[in-house]
């Protein structure tokens, strides 16, 4: 539905806002099928880094972790990127994917101080309790200076120019349209949770209010598509 852009926004985040060193840590939250996750790993072996395990790939989804443990291996990465299947709530526990996809028994998670960047794409709109989400980004992010927190999330255009109406009426319109016709108008039922989700989800200034709440007081807000989607770069306080 981005036209391909969602990729060119991922790679905005990991080039731009990570701001990556040879010996990071790299949390990726709602890693999905690995995008991200794979997109660090190749920056990070680009410059040279040695860290075995240097990108912690997590997310709640079976089914995306197994296509992901895929994708790292056709890009060569097992080395340098590991899946495991947890809660952005709550990090303190997770459970490794092998290639099969099978999970192995709950092993420790991220601990406190341990990460020096952290990456969330199209996620933190569907954390049942985003301050909690956010607060345990704060406990396992290292509190240096170089430290980032990039957050790369939809919401709705709030702008009154042509374009930022058309891009509101692309949300609340297209999309639901969109999840008629793939479905053939049996369900849809995703689209609909996206639009819906979309709709309260805090505005730009808002959820960085909510992300100071936390000590990760936003340094820039970037915004695509014309206040469709906005990536917020922090850093701890």
């Amino acid at each position: 539905m981005s036209f391909g852009l969602d990729q060119h926004w991922r790679t905005t985040m990991v080039k731009d806002c990570l701001q990556l060193r040879p010996d990071d840590r790299v949390l990726d939250l709602a890693t999905g099928t690995a995008d991200v996750s794979i997109l660090v790993g190749q920056e990070l072996r680009r410059l040279g880094a040695s860290v075995r395990d240097a990108v912690l790939g997590v997310d709640p989804s079976n089914e995306m972790l197994r296509r992901g443990v895929a994708k790292v291996q056709q890009n060569g990465l097992e080395h340098v990127v590991r899946l495991v299947k947890g809660d952005a709530q709550d990090l303190r526990t997770v459970q490794v994917i092998d290639a099969e996809g099978t999970l192995a028994e709950k092993s420790p998670g991220a601990r406190e101080a341990s990460v020096d960047k952290i990456s969330m794409s199209f996620g933190i709109r569907n954390v049942p309790d985003r301050a909690k989400a956010l607060r345990e980004m704060r406990r396992v992010l290292d509190p240096s200076q170089q430290s980032r927190v990039c957050i790369l999330e939809l919401s709705l255009p709030t702008g009154e120019t042509f374009l930022s109406r058309l891009a509101r009426s692309f949300i609340t319109e297209v999309v639901p349209l969109i999840g008629w016709v793939a479905t053939m108008g049996s369900g849809g039922e995703e689209y609909e949770y996206l639009e819906r989700s979309i709709l309260r989800f805090p505005k730009p200034l808002d959820f960085a209010r909510e992300l100071q709440a936390a000590w990760l007081p936003v340094e820039r807000i970037t915004s695509f598509a014309y206040g469709a989607v906005n990536l917020y770069t922090a850093a701890p306080a």
